[in-house]
């Protein structure tokens, strides 16, 4: 775990410290621990701040909560791909990154509607660690590179043993290649050059389950209103920290392997939602996560990586429901789209320095449109700030993403009965 301090130490002491930066990519924050976390791989969620825990969502896989898939009424396919701009400042200093992400790929279908129970599967990214930091000065070239992140690969189910009642499981396996590089080029030829690589192979298995509460049929009370909560159990990672170092003027490389231990952190988020009228539903979401017992690699068991920390998000976020089947009457252009708009606020797993932590904030927009009876074209666009405690300490960054995905439904998707 020394190394993983003194990681983040270096990238951002870079920031600090440094006489010319160059662009990279991603946010200096991702080569923090396991990366920043990717709260959704799914743009719907995400154009309305990232709620998803009592969606009632069915034009759309929630990788939220597996509850939710029980209005799924149609099979659906979705993948995902995201791109992200950021722009750091620490002082007089400032670094711009960027880069493209795909960003997860699900399936789900119906299969029992007595009891409305579909299942899905799918692939989504939970961190990402993607970073770059290039600078140089009179003794040549530095440049700091992470990749990867951890994944998410999972299966579900989710049921309605009761009409006011959904309920949801799903079986994730985590896996993930966190990939750090540091490479120099001394200006002096006659200097040896080259390159330390370490990489940290992370996999384990975790459970997920989730709830949903449907008002409408509770009692005249509650109609419109929706509850849900989900909760995925901490989970102990298998992790191998390879070390690799090759000198630039050589073809050979040294590589060693050390088997070790990591631990993934468990996550809650609960939501309540209510339909403001026949298209618009509004949801406000509150999600925790605790960092500070975990970490990506130690040869034995420890107590969790000092740079990481309790995080924990509330969002909040309104959809106008797309009308392209018609659902809502006869419409036409615009009034067929989807519009969905979010904000959020939160603290972010990082401990940089001996701050009290990064706090993060965003707004969101997107929009759904339909290109074929029930399939939808979706696009996102976040916009938002991550602000140290201590002022100075770690950079103030503005971020930009934007995300678009295809969600098929086409009638291909729904098997033809046949006398």
């Amino acid at each position: 775990m020394k190394f993983l301090s003194k990681v983040a130490f270096f990238a951002l002491s870079v920031l600090a410290f440094t006489t010319s930066l160059s662009r990279g990519q991603g946010s200096s924050y991702n080569l923090i621990g396991f990366g920043s976390p990717v709260r959704s791989s799914n743009p719907v969620i995400e154009a309305m701040g990232g709620v998803g825990a009592a969606l009632e969502g069915s034009r759309t896989i929630n990788d939220i909560n597996p509850a939710d898939w029980t209005w799924l009424n149609r099979a659906r396919f979705d993948v995902a791909l995201r791109f992200e701009y950021s722009s750091s400042q620490l002082g007089s200093l400032q670094d711009q990154q960027h880069f493209v992400h795909f960003n997860g790929i699900a399936f789900g279908a119906p299969f029992w509607d007595d009891y409305k129970a579909s299942i899905a599967l799918g692939y989504s990214p939970l961190t990402s660690a993607a970073s770059e930091i290039d600078y140089s000065d009179s003794i040549g070239t530095r440049s700091y590179v992470s990749k990867g992140g951890v994944n998410m690969l999972y299966l579900g189910v989710g049921a309605r043993p009761t009409p006011g009642i959904s309920l949801g499981a799903r079986i994730d396996l985590i896996t993930g290649d966190i990939r750090h590089q540091n490479r120099i080029a001394f200006n002096n030829t006659e200097s040896d050059s080259g390159e330390f690589e370490r990489d940290y192979l992370v996999s384990g298995v975790r459970p997920t389950f989730g709830i949903e509460l449907i008002g409408d049929s509770l009692g005249d009370i509650l109609n419109g209103f929706a509850f849900g909560a989900s909760y995925s159990f901490a989970t102990n990672l298998t992790s191998t920290r390879e070390t690799i170092i090759t000198p630039i003027n050589s073809s050979l490389d040294t590589t060693m392997d050390v088997a070790g231990v990591g631990r993934y952190p468990a996550s809650l988020v609960a939501g309540i939602s209510y339909r403001l009228s026949y298209r618009y539903r509004a949801e406000l979401d509150y999600s925790l996560q605790d960092y500070s017992t975990s970490y990506v690699y130690a040869p034995v068991a420890i107590t969790g990586d000092p740079t990481l920390r309790s995080s924990n998000r509330i969002a909040f976020g309104i959809e106008r429901a797309p009308n392209g089947s018609g659902d809502f009457g006869t419409s036409f252009g615009l009034d067929k789209w989807a519009l969905r708009i979010g904000f959020s606020y939160g603290q972010l797993p990082f401990s940089p320095g001996a701050s009290n932590g990064v706090k993060e904030f965003a707004i969101s927009g997107g929009v759904g449109i339909p290109i074929s009876y029930e399939s939808l074209l979706n696009i996102t666009a976040v916009a938002g700030q991550r602000l140290p405690t201590v002022t100075g300490e770690a950079p103030n960054e503005t971020f930009f993403r934007l995300g678009a995905s295809v969600s098929l439904s086409e009638r291909w998707f729904v098997p033809t009965r046949r006398e």
